[in-house]
């Protein structure tokens, strides 16, 4: 090691390499032990020897400036700022600190603290196409799209053949909702590079926000010519033709992707959905069941459980959907189908009211949640608060199942004619034969109730 650091330091001494103006000689030992430690990447024993040398042969900038670089590649921004400030303390008129400092911001995700250093860094090294470069992307972050172009374009005329630049520009005329010059710039790349993949993603994409659907789907199939593993475009393809109701071409597009080795979770959902909804019950519990193997989430549990619904398997039902809640406590649609399953199975009452109950408080103003919670308090014998929730059920959404639950708690209250009234809803809309028989019995009663009434 120490004829290591005799060779280096003459080495330095002879080549003009030492940057820093060390006051003592006694200090050289310890930045050149740095040097050395950095060279070998271990950066603790770097900063350590570094800062023994500001000790010995006191501040420096540059000094600070290589310890600051070494706490960023510990990522630790914290001390990375006060050593870059320190710098910048000792030289307000060199570059390195500012950057130091706008990058520690960056990625700190302090953006505009960021943009204030790079600046300053700039008006010192005006021609820095790295001060420039980080310039862009700290304004892209803060939605300062004109500071961006404006950037952009000094980048673009400096290096007019990088078409990553003129990439970036375009991104940015998109942001913009300038649509116009943005497939221009776009189309000028794929001209001079035709196999640029993200070109063509990125023309399918802003086709599709234009609502030209042919040429969006043009440009997203001729994305996976040149890149055969991009999964976006995959998923937009599918969300376009979904759209169009073409289940076929979906079902082919996604299937594609996982033959390709994608075998992404939203895939196997996607599938698991469009079997869903074509009554094909199997083959959607085994892509739901496949996508459970990659993660297993509380929305593709609550999707089984109503799969398993309507097969009839109420042990699986519950099992999923209790599954779907542990995993998400929130998950207000799983809290809400369970408690109502278990009120038309006169099960677990006071459990499922509990869960009504939660889910009416995340979503407060859902109908469906409020007619269960109605439902529930009529199970539970409360009509009072049975009405109250039914009442504003009704109001927020027009349902047959809503105006048969209020028809059987009129009959309760025995006020028959509000039964008969929503039970006649319920019969116009499904033509239930066990509604039409309560209609009858109502008719009765309250004629019954009108025959006593006029003999007293």
């Amino acid at each position: 090691m120490k004829k290591y650091l005799v060779l280096t330091g003459l080495l330095l001494i002879l080549t003009g390499c030492i940057t820093p103006n060390l006051k003592k000689d006694i200090a050289l030992k310890t930045y050149l032990s740095g040097l050395i430690y950095e060279d070998e990447k271990d950066n603790t024993s770097a900063i350590k020897e570094f800062e023994e040398t500001i000790k010995k042969g006191g501040p420096d900038p540059y000094i600070y400036i290589k310890i600051g670089n070494l706490y960023m590649k510990e990522n630790n921004y914290k001390k990375a700022k006060e050593n870059f400030q320190k710098a910048s303390n000792l030289n307000p008129d060199i570059p390195e600190p500012y950057f130091g400092l706008g990058l520690a911001n960056l990625l700190e995700k302090k953006y505009k603290e960021a943009s204030i250093y790079i600046e300053k860094g700039l008006k010192i090294k005006p021609d820095s196409s790295s001060f420039r470069l980080i310039l862009c992307d700290i304004y892209s972050k803060l939605n300062n799209f004109n500071m961006a172009e404006h950037h952009y374009k000094i980048l673009i005329e400096e290096y007019p053949d990088n078409y990553l630049l003129h990439y970036n520009l375009a991104k940015i005329y998109e942001a913009q909702g300038n649509y116009k010059e943005a497939e221009k710039m776009y189309l000028g790349i794929l001209e001079k590079r035709p196999n640029f993949w993200e070109g063509y993603l990125s023309l399918g994409i802003l086709y599709q926000k234009e609502n030209k659907i042919e040429q969006a789907k043009e440009y997203l199939e001729k994305s996976l010519q040149f890149n055969p593993f991009n999964k976006l475009a995959y998923s937009l393809l599918a969300v376009i033709y979904y759209s169009e109701k073409n289940d076929e071409k979906t079902k082919e597009i996604l299937l594609k992707a996982i033959e390709r080795g994608l075998k992404e979770k939203e895939f196997y959902d996607f599938l698991g959905s469009i079997y869903m909804g074509e009554k094909n019950y199997e083959i959607a519990e085994t892509y739901w069941v496949e996508s459970l193997k990659i993660e297993d989430s509380s929305d593709t549990r609550f999707k089984l459980g109503v799969l398993y619904d309507k097969k009839g398997d109420f042990e699986k039902m519950e099992e999923n959907m209790k599954k779907a809640i542990e995993l998400n406590p929130e998950n207000s649609f799983a809290l809400n189908y369970l408690g109502y399953s278990y009120l038309l199975k006169d099960k677990n009452l006071n459990e499922a009211f509990e869960m009504i109950k939660k889910a009416c408080k995340i979503e407060p103003n859902n109908g469906a949640y409020l007619d269960s919670l109605g439902w529930a308090y009529y199970k539970l014998g409360d009509y009072k608060n049975a009405k109250k929730y039914l009442e504003k059920a009704v109001k927020l959404e027009k349902d047959p199942e809503i105006y048969e639950h209020l028809g059987y708690l009129y009959f309760q209250l025995k006020d028959f004619e509000k039964s008969i009234l929503y039970f006649s809803k319920v019969y116009e809309e499904t033509g239930k034969k066990e509604i039409l028989e309560m209609i009858e019995k109502v008719k009765n009663m309250l004629k019954n109730e009108t025959t006593g009434k006029n003999k007293r």
